[in-house]
């Protein structure tokens, strides 16, 4: 390994890729990706357990199962027992955007329709897949789902609108359903037999009958866009969960066959996956926002609530800076937000509070972002007098007062500095003396302000 090759990502909790729950004794375990890497971390705790090395190209894909860990990039299948790969599958000649375990095999489905077979039990090394079925010119693939009892047999959805029922071990098709006239873009199993919940483009939701092809229940998402996520509740409630591209969570009471609560703030950018825990009133969500959450159902009015969640910047980092013999990571993003990342422990992570912004938000009923102070372009910071006052002073955008913050208590400071108040204009730059009693701030075309941080 070369000195400049990338080793861990910090602060990149999750991408566009939907992630992969399992099992093991006691604990639940998530895979997420994070470009061209992916990290498993704990269910109980949300805390980081394993980070894989850096592959070729971005993942496209996931599954899971015990030990191994599968993962699709480019037109490749990479197979690791928990950070070593020990195998890669190629025999795809399109990019593969879909990968599911069953049972002792691995279906893989890539763009152009092919859908490949693997055996991965004893796996070593390069193999050749053991099935290999082509979809057809009417099907472009955009999920794949297994329906229990229904021994090799796959389902389909189709960007055509469609769903395909298909037998993996004679490799012939058994059925095809006509669709609802818009694009699938997902498709999940219920707890009750021969019935799957089907997403669409056109934000509505199927609760599909396949064993007689006939429609159980529909619903609508009141926002628009796409049905991006499913999953159905197996602790005993009836509940089904969907997301959609403007990234609210609903959940739909079967039982009534009606709405039972939304989640209008739940992420900041379109649904990924979506996943309760098997017999537990909890659900995870993840988002293109850059987080994971859980949600626990334990309140007398049905609504969920935050259980915890791990969250980096949603938009492109601004300036960052070591902190605290390189032990941690100052950093200011796009997205308004200031963070501090540990580079050693990631669960000591966390963004500096600006005051309450999310209580504020709901009683205003805007989004948080709208409350924060403008991004930052730069700032300083002195570890010296840490314990004693503020610490850091940053600038921003477009705005003609800096303002400190705590490292001490991870909150914004009660002081606001105002270089010349009779004369406002944006502050450009800022640094802090080597004793941590001054700050100075550059304004454009002015000369430097030395106020005393202290105060």
């Amino acid at each position: 390994m070369g000195i400049f090759e990338p080793f861990r990502a910090i602060g990149y909790i999750t991408s566009g890729v939907p992630f992969s729950v399992q099992r093991l004794g006691t604990e639940a375990f998530v895979t997420v990706s994070v470009g061209k890497a992916f990290q498993v971390y704990n269910c109980a705790k949300l805390t980081l357990v394993l980070a894989s090395p850096q592959l070729p190209h971005k993942i496209r894909a996931l599954a899971s199962y015990r030990d191994f860990t599968f993962v699709a990039f480019g037109t490749h299948i990479a197979v690791f027992k928990r950070a070593h790969q020990v195998a890669r599958w190629s025999g795809h000649s399109g990019k593969v955007n879909s990968l599911m375990v069953f049972g002792d095999h691995v279906i893989s489905v890539d763009v152009e329709g092919h859908l490949f077979i693997w055996g991965f039990k004893g796996v070593a090394g390069d193999i050749v897949p053991v099935g290999h079925i082509m979809l057809g010119e009417k099907c472009t693939p955009t999920c794949v789902m297994h329906s229990d009892t229904y021994l090799n047999k796959v389902l389909i959805g189709s960007q055509e609108g469609g769903l395909q029922l298909w037998n993996v071990s004679t490799k012939k098709m058994l059925h095809e359903f006509k669709g609802w006239g818009s694009s699938v873009s997902s498709c999940v199993s219920s707890p009750a037999l021969d019935v799957v919940a089907v997403g669409c483009a056109d934000g509505k939701i199927h609760v599909h009958n396949i064993r007689y092809d006939e429609e159980v229940v529909t619903f609508s998402h009141s926002t628009r866009g796409a049905v991006t996520a499913l999953s159905f509740s197996t602790d005993g409630q009836s509940l089904l969960a969907s997301g959609g591209s403007s990234g609210v969570i609903s959940i739909w009471n079967l039982e009534k066959r009606k709405l039972q609560s939304v989640v209008r703030e739940a992420h900041d950018s379109s649904i990924i996956s979506l996943h309760f825990l098997a017999n537990e009133p909890v659900l995870m969500s993840s988002s293109a926002d850059n987080s994971i959450k859980m949600w626990v159902f334990d309140t007398t009015d049905g609504d969920p609530r935050l259980l915890r969640f791990r969250s980096g910047h949603s938009a492109p980092p601004l300036c960052i800076r070591f902190y605290a013999n390189g032990r941690h990571i100052l950093s200011a993003g796009q997205d308004r937000a200031f963070r501090l990342f540990s580079v050693i422990q990631d669960q000591q992570s966390r963004e500096l509070s600006q005051h309450h912004v999310s209580k504020r938000a709901k009683k205003l009923r805007v989004k948080e972002e709208e409350l924060k102070l403008k991004p930052v372009i730069a700032f300083d910071c002195a570890e010296i007098r840490e314990r004693d006052w503020c610490n850091v002073v940053t600038c921003h955008i477009d705005t003609a007062q800096a303002y400190v913050w705590t490292l001490q208590n991870f909150v914004i400071g009660e002081h606001i500095l105002r270089p010349c108040p009779e004369k406002p204009t944006p502050v450009k730059a800022c640094t802090i003396s080597a004793c941590g009693n001054y700050p100075r701030n550059g304004r454009w075309l002015d000369r430097a302000i030395q106020p005393s941080i202290r105060n």
